[in-house]
């Protein structure tokens, strides 16, 4: 690995490890506290939708983090806004563990979430400045697997902490969690070569979103680079309503034990684990136009099998979810590889951008999966059905014709 901006304090290996830790640090916030809802909602005596609101905030304000970060990050650098991210889910993280109400919970994780979508952005940001290439491909597949890993580890650090503690525990683990990752962008120098310091000093903050819409407007007009985006959201949309009321479907549904809803849970987690190296094996041999009918197709599959025999068993539950997982997995990092081949200048707008409507598309998923459904499989059944409808419409408007 050769980085295009060397670094003052880490060679190309250490900062590829400084990056991906502080990426794992912060994305246990997503789910690590799952395992716990049911019990939440017993404490505080709420419905499973009023709880799931903690979920659905974090989202949509991360959400409004990444669409923050991207553009301020190109006028200012990107260290200063992955600074004060990290700091910014620290303390709201401390606040949550701290938390008397579910509003109150509510409110800090909001504050979670916009620390956590600034650094998820920079992150992408800092990727893309560095290195190009092969090293970008392979760089850029690592930092998006992680968003498939931290949510499986997470579960099982959180159960694991409910043997001896209460959701209060899983928090202070966040807690010092963000502290960690603080520290770690410390060691980080500046990887945008345009944010100088006289460039810094000519604009403020207004002047860098008018320059996030307009560069925005343009990305936008490219059909190729909005469906792309769009592609990739919808994809991720069963996912996180799969992470929303996976621990309600294991444990009140079926009535599992903690223990047997870790191991299945990890069963669905190690193949989104595995599925960006597969990402990177397919690259080699087709097209993204082919990769992309591949998980149309995987997709698919897991909605028939979901409707055919979903609710017959957890292990059969699984079973129906592995292709979706799989194209899931695919589908993140190959998009964020064609959708950051930008102009140096508009790498923020475009991560930005393709963050943000991730982030905006799967928070809607977690309240979708939450509603009145005969059971929370037929939900989750009914939305990647969906996907798969909305799926192939982006590719035939959008990506049909050569996207690579």
């Amino acid at each position: 690995m050769q980085l295009a901006h060397p670094q003052k304090r880490l060679g190309p290996r250490s900062f590829f490890a400084c990056a991906l830790a502080i990426n794992l640090l912060l994305i246990l916030s997503i789910d690590m506290y799952v395992p716990a809802l049911p019990s939440m909602q017993r404490v505080f005596d709420v419905t499973e939708a009023y709880l799931n609101l903690t979920v659905f905030a974090f989202f949509v304000f991360s959400a409004v983090g990444v669409i923050m970060a991207g553009p301020v990050s190109d006028r200012f650098g990107r260290k200063p806004v992955l600074v004060f991210g990290c700091m910014l889910f620290a303390a709201s993280s401390l606040f949550c563990t701290l938390a008397p109400t579910v509003e109150v919970l509510i409110v800090f994780r909001i504050g979670q979430a916009l620390g956590y979508g600034a650094v998820v952005t920079i992150e992408t940001a800092l990727i893309k400045d560095s290195f190009d290439g092969n090293d970008l491909k392979l760089a850029m597949t690592a930092l998006q697997s992680l968003i498939i890993i931290g949510p499986a580890v997470a579960p099982f650090l959180g159960t694991f902490i409910l043997t001896f503690s209460d959701w209060r525990g899983i928090f202070t683990l966040l807690t010092v969690c963000g502290f960690a990752a603080l520290g770690l962008s410390l060691l980080i120098s500046e990887t945008h070569p345009h944010a100088s310091k006289a460039e810094r000093s000519q604009t403020g903050v207004g002047a860098a979103l008018g320059s996030m819409v307009s560069d925005i407007r343009i990305l936008m007009h490219d059909r190729k680079f909005s469906s792309l985006a769009l592609f990739m959201g919808i994809a991720g949309m069963p996912y996180f309503a799969f992470i929303a009321v996976v621990s309600y479907i294991l444990m009140d549904f079926f009535a599992v034990s903690y223990f047997e809803y870790s191991m299945i849970y990890a069963g669905a987690c190690l193949v989104t684990i595995a599925a960006p190296y597969v990402y990177v094996a397919l690259s080699k041999r087709l097209s993204v136009r082919a990769i992309l009918v591949l998980c149309v197709w995987l997709t698919a599959a897991s909605f028939v099998m979901l409707a055919l025999f979903g609710t017959a068993s957890p292990v059969l539950f699984l079973v129906a979810f592995v292709p979706y997982a799989l194209a899931e997995g695919i589908v993140r990092p190959m998009a964020f590889v064609v959708l950051l081949d930008q102009p140096s200048s508009r790498v923020g707008a475009a991560s930005s951008f393709s963050n943000f409507s991730y982030a905006l598309l799967t928070s809607f998923a977690t309240v979708i999966a939450t509603l009145q459904w005969p059971n929370f499989i037929f939900g989750i059944a009914v939305l990647t059905g969906a996907s798969v409808l909305v799926m192939a419409g982006l590719y035939a408007w959008g990506l049909r014709k050569k996207a690579d």
